[in-house]
This record gives structure tokens, C-alpha cells and sequence, in this order.
């Protein structure tokens, strides 16, 4: 077991002691002992599995930057329905999507008949291995789709989450696991459209045109619980009045009817020390999570702040939004510290993290 965790220690991203790096190996070989049938290769199928979950466990806490969507298909047994799309979306994404699979109770192995399926298509899945359903690999990713199982999968807000009802191939003739795999292709077709579109969104200018879609939007993220400690929205006027008229971006799709999400800037103080210091807030429309949104509103906003001479975009993130604390770590922004039972919502004293992202190119 020693052993088996120099691998994930050569790969990880951050800069973690070696005993930091052992103990998810040992811990990953725990979890999965559980269900394996044969423990003969389990300390270097433990190491592959550590390594993901440190990678994933990088992301979340912005050690790591991911530039392409993370898609996390869940199944119980992690034995056909999830390594069939995960293996699909691998192949067809061809690098442009991260792919995990999981089962909330995983098989010893991988189903016989999806092997043979998969082969039929010139994809390999025999290195693939079932594995337990991690917290860390809900939190890395963008979207989750659960075969059978959405109860057992834990829900973050912010997070797009799909149930794909499936026959679960187990037991099954081939003749039925094809008609499975081909229902799966069709479905991780589309997803992979979704998700990287042929085109980005197109960011424009936010204008009162965009005010009912922009505030729908809002009131959506109210509704969730994780973005704000407002109950619900202003008019029009008052938002428009709140924000800086040249640092207000939505995005709209291609055909630049429907608006995605929204960003916007606001003074933090009147005092001209604090001048090039604003505070921002970013939503996104749960259909168009995970399709670049977030962070294409974001760099237009550090795109016209800098531009403006602004050096500091700051804002705060209630500490359970572990997707927009990800979306904003990518985006260059650190955390500056946390402030604890800071305000209450709905009756519940609430923490926020401060985050803030400090200009390269203004000195």
C-alpha cells in the first residue's frame, strides 16, 4: 500500500506532504475492500482511485483549475449503466469534458455482457473498475447524472443534476444491454452538445431589455438558498440603480433571444481610497450550469473593470456554494478569509466567505 500511493503522489497537483497523499490511499482502498471480489491488484486500483478523488478534492478547494466542464455519472453498482456513459462521453467529448463514474453500491466488477457491448464499439473498459460514491466527486463536478440512485447522491447547490431513467443491464441477455448502451450513446450525445456547444455564449451589454429574464434568473438563485441573503427581488429600477452601468454583462444564447445568466458590479464605497474597488454578483440559469457561462460572465466583468482602472473585484459566497467558490477560483479570485454567524436567513445565522480577485495589470 505504501507502494501504490508514490503514484498518486507523482500526480497530484498541489503540494501536499506524502502522508497527506498515503492517507486517501489507504482510505480508498477501504472503501472499495468492501465490495471487491479479488483483493490481488486492489492496492494499485486503490492508488487510480485516491488519485481521482485528490484531484477532485483539488479542484474544490481551487488548488487545481479545470478549463473544461465535470461530469459525474452515478449507478448503484457502478458496474454498466454509469461505465457505459462514462466510457461514451470519454470517447466523444475527446478531452473536452472531465468524466468520473460512481456507484452508491458498488459491484466487484464490471458486468460481463457491457464489456462485450463496448468492445463492439472499439472501447476498452476492462481497465475500469467499480467504485464507491465520494462526496469530493459530487463536489467537483458540474453535472451529475444518476442511473436509478438520485437518493443516494448528495445535493450542492449550484450543481446541475440529471435522473436518466435506464433498465439496469444486470442479469440481462445482450440483446437487451445493447438496446441499453445504444440509449445511453444517444443521450451522452446530447449532453456533449450542451455542454460544449459549437459556440460560446455571446456576452452583450446588460440593458432594461434583458430586465425580466435577468431578474427570473435572480429570484431562481434566491429560491435556492446558497446565493444571497436576499428573499426575494427588486424592481427593475432599483436593481438597475444598485449596479455600474459599464460593468452590467448578460449572456444570451446564439439566436440572442434568451438570456443564460447575468453579472454586475456595484460601488463598495463613495470614499475615493476605494475607488478601484467594486463588489460583483454573478447567476447563471440551472439549464446552462456547466456549459461555461459562469466563467465567460466573469472574465467579460474583469475584461471592463480593468479597462475602467478598477483593481479589486470582491464578494462574499455563503461557504456551502462550493460551485461558485470553484467557478471563482478558477477565475483568479482567492479567499480571504471567512466571516462566521455574520447575518441571518430565514432565522439561520449564516457565514460567508470573502473572496476578492486583485488586477495583475493595474499598479
Amino acid at each position: 500500500m505504501d507502494r501504490a500511493a508514490d503514484e498518486p503522489a507523482d500526480r497530484h497537483t498541489g503540494n501536499s506532504a506524502p502522508e497527506t497523499i498515503a492517507e486517501p490511499v489507504h482510505d480508498s482502498c477501504g472503501l472499495m475492500i468492501r465490495s471487491a471480489r479479488v483483493h490481488t491488484h486492489l492496492p494499485t486500483l486503490a492508488a487510480r482511485f485516491a488519485a481521482d478523488r485528490l484531484r477532485a478534492a483539488a479542484l474544490v478547494q481551487g488548488a487545481f483549475v479545470s478549463d473544461v466542464p465535470e461530469v459525474l455519472f452515478v449507478c448503484v453498482h457502478n458496474a454498466g449503466r454509469s461505465q457505459m456513459a462514462a466510457a461514451l462521453l470519454e470517447h466523444h467529448a475527446a478531452g473536452r469534458v472531465t468524466v468520473r463514474s460512481a456507484g452508491s453500491a458498488p459491484a466487484g466488477s464490471i458486468n460481463p455482457a457491457v464489456i462485450t457491448v463496448m468492445d463492439e464499439l472499439g472501447l476498452d473498459v476492462t481497465r475500469e473498475f467499480p467504485k464507491p460514491l465520494t462526496t469530493e466527486a459530487v463536489q467537483a463536478a458540474d453535472v451529475v447524472i444518476t442511473m436509478g440512485c438520485g437518493d443516494a447522491c448528495p445535493i450542492f447547490p449550484g450543481k446541475r443534476y440529471e435522473d436518466w431513467q435506464l433498465a439496469d443491464p444486470a442479469g440481462q441477455g445482450i440483446e437487451l444491454v445493447r438496446l441499453v448502451r445504444d440509449e445511453i450513446d444517444a443521450r451522452v450525445r446530447g449532453l456533449l452538445a450542451e455542454l460544449v456547444p459549437a459556440e460560446r455564449p455571446r456576452i452583450t451589454a446588460m440593458t432594461p431589455e434583458h430586465a425580466a429574464q435577468v431578474l427570473a434568473i435572480y429570484q431562481i438563485g434566491i429560491d435556492e438558498g446558497q446565493a444571497t441573503f436576499e428573499t426575494t427581488t427588486p424592481d427593475w429600477e432599483r436593481f438597475e440603480a444598485a449596479k455600474l452601468p459599464a460593468h452590467r454583462h448578460v449572456a444570451v444564447d446564439t439566436d440572442g433571444g434568451r438570456v443564460l445568466g447575468w453579472v454586475a458590479a456595484a460601488v463598495v464605497s463613495n470614499r475615493c481610497a476605494y475607488a478601484g474597488v467594486v463588489e460583483h454578483s454573478v447567476y447563471v440559469h440551472p439549464a446552462a450550469r456547466g456549459h461555461g457561462v459562469g466563467s465567460a460572465l466573469l472574465a467579460a466583468l474583469i475584461a471592463s473593470t480593468e479597462a475602467a482602472g478598477i483593481w479589486t473585484i470582491q464578494s462574499g459566497i455563503f461557504p456551502e456554494n462550493t460551485a461558485s467558490l470553484a467557478l471563482h477560483a478558477r477565475a483568479g479570485f482567492r479567499v480571504i478569509g471567512t466571516q462566521e454567524r455574520i447575518g441571518r436567513h430565514h432565522g439561520v445565522w449564516r457565514d460567508v466567505v470573502l473572496i476578492e480577485r486583485r488586477s495583475p495589470v493595474i499598479s
